[in-house]
């Protein structure tokens, strides 16, 4: 019991270390730098832009405690790079502990090590992991919470793995938007199959999810308090739904034209791993295990109300990478479920019971030695890699059903679970991270749109610079020091060709909406329009190079501009120039 407790609370360690996951993700937009600066120094953010941004729901990141608590302690402990880590471990640890005592009880211990697997090893969640944006807590807690749903246990035990649930799904809905999405689906799923199955005690163990929800909301609001300095959360949370769903909103964020879609394969995946589920457990419902019809309607379940939000809803949920990826915890539990039935006549066998998790590795690593998948959409390429899981899955099913006891008999069947778990595997892995090809400019597109996530690098990729600006991004508001007063407000200024690469730093102070517009150094009529409109006290110049960063101060000079003090941040080959300029026509007490 203690090798095996060691071994599973070390597995994303070793994980991490098999596979070269890469540590980080890029930043390509600057959302997750956003949440970033409320890790690193939330107060700063309260204080200077409360009311100048609230109206517009720009601060609405501050609100996500569910993650940002939890990020903000492993901050403080440990640092920014070791921190992100710590919190990354965390989460990796909520995600697979249950998931791996789910599936040990179903099938085993070389099942319970197949759903480690299939977690740790997907693209997605290594992706969603990789930045500071909330998708990565909320993947977490909800497979979490899924699992500690459908663990079969005494009657004693149930309450506890209720708790973890009700704590785990209360802290997705105060991470992100698709949390509470997320929740409900379950938590619907949850009460269908109770009503069915198991009717006892249903309504205490209602009561006591509604307990727990609102003991985990109040614990959470203290701390939020604390450790951001915003005790309600909540209502920004509504404001910034209300803000959000307005028509100019939906139509910068959401596409009216679905046909987007058929050039994003890997959203492909879902719908692959469900129908696959269904092929194995082609029964009658009454005859599917409660464990395994929980998690394969609760899958079933999520993948449906995303899809009725994206394309009958005004919610982007499927066309935003951060959005979709909160999905793909319970998706890859679903398939741990689905290969740990196919490899039930394995599991008997000393010699043969690891076999599938081992196959599970050896796809990712197969991968790495050669991560080049063409460009596709889903016609016809990626639903005839779609269909292969669905196929191979559900002629397992009929060869099991048939299978002999004869040596020769069982030796055949073991060769073919092992084709069926690397084609599985294969296909989804290739579904994943295929790029999207190119294709005609399309009419009722999001005009702010997401850029492609980076799952093609999530296995075998560097992060190195990507730590080392993370680093430099984590000391900026240092350099810039807090706010003497409530409302003095910062906008930046720096060469727009850059923000590819400042995305991190400049993200930090939300540089969509905190920036003076382009040219940089050049004081133009825009420019001017900005800064009377929100007299800011400092200006932050960013830059790589610091170049015409004389120039941008004389041009400021017209306001009074004082530089307070410049600096160089450097880690590896991130190197960040920055100087610091007050504007003492805006600053409190300045001169008009």
């Amino acid at each position: 019991m203690v090798v095996e407790s060691v071994s599973v609370l070390a597995s994303p360690l070793l994980v991490f270390l098999v596979l070269k996951v890469r540590g980080m993700a890029p930043v390509d937009l600057p959302d997750p730098s956003m949440h970033t600066i409320y890790i690193v120094d939330p107060a700063d953010m309260f204080t200077r832009y409360m009311a100048a941004l609230s109206p517009t729901a720009h601060l609405r990141e501050g609100a996500q405690a569910g993650f940002l608590v939890v990020a903000r302690l492993a901050y403080l402990a440990f640092g920014a790079v070791p921190g992100f880590f710590v919190t990354r471990y965390l989460f990796a640890l909520i995600a697979i502990v249950p998931a791996y005592v789910l599936v040990r009880r179903m099938y085993g211990i070389p099942a319970g090590a197949l759903a480690i697997v299939a977690l740790l090893s997907s693209p997605v969640i290594i992706t969603a992991w990789g930045t500071d944006y909330p998708d990565s807590a909320v993947v977490s807690y909800v497979v979490g919470a899924v699992a500690c749903l459908a663990i079969p246990c005494r009657d004693r035990w149930r309450p506890w793995w209720l708790a973890a649930a009700g704590v785990l799904l209360t802290l997705a809905v105060w991470s992100h938007g698709m949390g509470l999405v997320l929740a409900a689906a379950t938590i619907g799923v949850y009460l269908v199959v109770r009503r069915l199955r198991d009717r006892e005690h249903l309504g205490r163990d209602i009561v006591r999810l509604v307990a727990i929800g609102a003991s985990v909301t109040l614990l959470l609001m203290l701390a939020s308090l604390v450790l951001l300095g915003q005790f309600d959360f909540i209502r920004p949370t509504i404001l910034a739904a209300i803000y959000l769903s307005k028509p100019p909103q939906v139509a910068a964020f959401h596409s009216s034209n679905p046909r987007w879609i058929l050039y994003v394969a890997y959203l492909l995946v879902p719908p692959s791993v469900i129908a696959a589920f269904w092929a194995v457990f082609a029964r009658k419902l009454a005859h599917i295990p409660t464990p395994q019809l929980f998690v394969g309607l609760a899958c079933t379940g999520q993948v449906a109300v995303f899809a009725l939000l994206q394309f009958f809803g005004d919610v982007e949920t499927l066309e935003m990478h951060f959005f979709s990826s909160t999905l793909w915890g319970v998706v890859c539990l679903t398939l741990a479920v689905t290969l740990a039935e196919l490899g039930k006549p394995l599991f008997a066998s000393p010699w043969a019971r690891w076999l599938p998790a081992l196959l599970l590795v050896a796809v990712p690593l197969a991968y790495e030695r050669a991560p080049a998948v063409p460009a596709f959409g889903w016609l016809p390429a990626g639903l005839a890699v779609a269909v292969i899981p669905v196929v191979l899955a559900g002629a397992m099913r009929l060869g099991i059903r048939g299978g002999g006891a004869h040596p020769a008999a069982r030796l055949a069947l073991g060769s073919a679970i092992a084709f069926v778990v690397v084609g599985m595997a294969g296909s989804l892995l290739v579904l994943t991270v295929a790029p999207e090809p190119s294709h005609p400019a399309l009419r009722g597109i999001a005009e702010a749109g997401d850029p492609a996530p980076a799952y093609a690098s999530a296995l075998g990729g560097s992060a190195g610079l990507l730590m080392d600006w993370y680093q430099v991004s984590a000391e900026l508001p240092s350099f810039v020091g807090n706010p003497t007063y409530q409302g003095e407000q910062l906008l930046m200024w720096f060469p727009w060709h850059q923000l590819g690469t400042l995305n991190e730093p400049a993200g930090m102070f939300h540089d969509g909406f905190n920036s003076l517009p382009p040219p940089f150094a050049v004081f133009t009529a825009g420019v001017a329009a900005k800064l009377a409109h929100r007299r800011p006290a400092e200006v932050l110049l960013l830059s790589t190079t610091g170049g015409q960063f004389a120039t941008a101060l004389h041009e400021l000079a017209r306001y009074h501009a004082v530089l307070l003090r410049t600096t160089v941040l450097r880690q590896g080959p991130a190197v960040l120039h920055a100087w610091l300029i007050l504007l003492r026509s805006f600053a409190r007490g300045g001169i008009a």
